[in-house]
């Protein structure tokens, strides 16, 4: 920098030699002096580009963001056709959260540098609305190209497609995944980088989609050794054991799910379910009652970031996060009811009751939910609300057959036969070895058979 000194000392006008020491300056964090440099620039000459753009790089460490916006405007006015200007502008619009100037400047930056890879990626990652899903792909597909060996876009590719999901022509959205190309990324990413924890949890996905848990398990088992991804594997992993009937595998699996923030709501949820099929009671009670506060706080971990996505304008962002609010009230009314159950012989008490009507409350539409309460309006012999329950029910879940068996046997008591018959066929055809729905339906037949038999000769 003492040669820069010496040049500004003989000719304090000298330009280049201004901006060449404002920068160095700058990378040392001298801010006082990039500051007295380029006010003393700005004080010889207004229309050099370079100066208003080192401003407002100074200005956007400050944390002065609308005047590092002003700045980095007059730098483009003055040097439109300049990369590092659109490069810093697009910085500032991101540290401003301005969506809108953020995908001008990127676009405008690849049209200027069609070889910066990392702006085709953080384009890409901007445009999250299923009307971009064919743009996405292609800025994805360049980005990887230009920055070999990187696997952020792989990744991004491989997501991207497993999602699949797009617009059509009339604005409905439309889900295509592309499983089989997501897993060709995958594999590919995964000999650049073999210790990438989240490709082996969305590429376990995929196998474990396929129907091919013996190819998930051991990703789930390595992803499990890594911090980042250990809670998510311990609760698919769990899940696996469970279905395989090892439940103290399982068990050993949620137990470590409840150790890390992300997934310890899930964790006392599937322990609680576990517990639950094992006939202990109170300890599934217990893991029921820690879910439900735990789910609460995921709950608003989500509301947030679905409020953070509404501020950006990212609609597709916030309904995407709808979906996984409305996912996380279902399991929080599926843990109420699980509460419910391991007090069913206390279920006409209030402090047993209160948690079905939670149940309800957080997922109105929970098939069983309606359907328990359906039984407990038939106990207190009010058939019409119970019937309405029962219809819920089924609307909510056609397949539910234990409702449509209890709507056979209202219209049976209602003398509406047709109905009654229709209702335990469709039990039938649900439950084909349900030997209740068989006899009801014969004894329906038969007694058809006697009416026919003693009527007029």
């Amino acid at each position: 920098m003492g040669h820069l000194e010496k040049a500004l000392a003989c000719e304090p006008d000298h330009m280049p030699s201004l901006i060449a020491l404002s920068n160095a300056c700058l990378e040392q964090q001298e801010f006082a002096k990039v500051s007295e440099l380029v006010e003393k620039a700005l004080a010889f000459r207004q229309d050099q580009g370079g100066v208003h753009e080192i401003k407002a790089r100074l200005l956007h460490l400050q944390g002065d963001l609308e005047g590092a916006a002003a700045s980095i405007e007059s730098a483009i006015e003055l040097e439109p056709d300049k990369p590092s200007c659109f490069k810093l502008a697009s910085e500032i619009a991101k540290s401003r959260k301005n969506v809108q100037e953020l995908q001008f400047f990127l676009e405008k930056l690849i049209d200027l540098d069609p070889l910066d890879g990392e702006s085709h990626l953080e384009l890409a990652r901007l445009l999250r609305h299923p009307d971009d899903f064919a743009r996405v792909k292609l800025l994805l597909e360049i980005s990887g190209d230009l920055l070999p060996g990187d696997t952020r876009p792989i990744f991004d590719l491989a997501r991207h497609l497993y999602a699949g999901e797009s617009s059509l022509p009339d604005g409905t959205l439309k889900a295509q995944p592309a499983p089989n190309a997501a897993e060709a990324l995958l594999r590919k990413m995964l000999k650049i980088d073999g210790k990438h924890s989240e490709a082996k949890m969305l590429l376990a996905q995929i196998k474990l989609e396929d129907g091919s848990d013996k190819d998930a398990l051991p990703l789930l088992e390595e992803a499990y050794e890594d911090r980042k991804t250990k809670g998510h594997a311990a609760i698919q992993l769990g899940i696996i054991w469970s279905q395989k009937g090892k439940a103290e595998k399982a068990m050993r699996y949620f137990k470590e799910a409840i150790k890390s923030e992300s997934s310890k709501a899930m964790g006392e949820f599937r322990l609680g379910l576990l517990y639950f099929r094992q006939g202990k009671s109170k300890d599934a009670e217990h893991y029921f009652r820690k879910a439900i506060p735990s789910l609460k706080d995921e709950e608003k971990r989500i509301e947030k970031a679905k409020e953070i996505h509404l501020e950006k304008l990212d609609f597709h962002g916030s309904r995407k996060q709808l979906q996984a609010l409305q996912e996380i009230r279902r399991r929080s009314g599926e843990a109420s009811l699980g509460i419910y159950k391991c007090n069913y012989q206390n279920r006409h008490q209030a402090e047993a009751s209160k948690f079905l009507d939670q149940a309800l409350r957080l997922y109105p539409h929970f098939p069983e939910a309606n359907y328990e309460k359906g039984l407990l309006h038939l106990e207190s012999k009010e058939l019409d609300y119970a019937i309405d329950r029962f219809i819920k029910s089924v609307e909510s879940d056609w397949n539910y057959w234990p409702s449509h068996m209890e709507l056979a046997k209202a219209a049976k008591s209602k003398k509406e036969f047709e109905k009654a018959e229709m209702h335990l066929k469709i039990v039938l055809d649900l439950d084909p070895g349900n030997k209740n729905a068989s006899k009801l339906l014969k004894q329906m037949a038969r007694k058809d058979r006697d009416t026919a038999g003693s009527g007029p000769a």
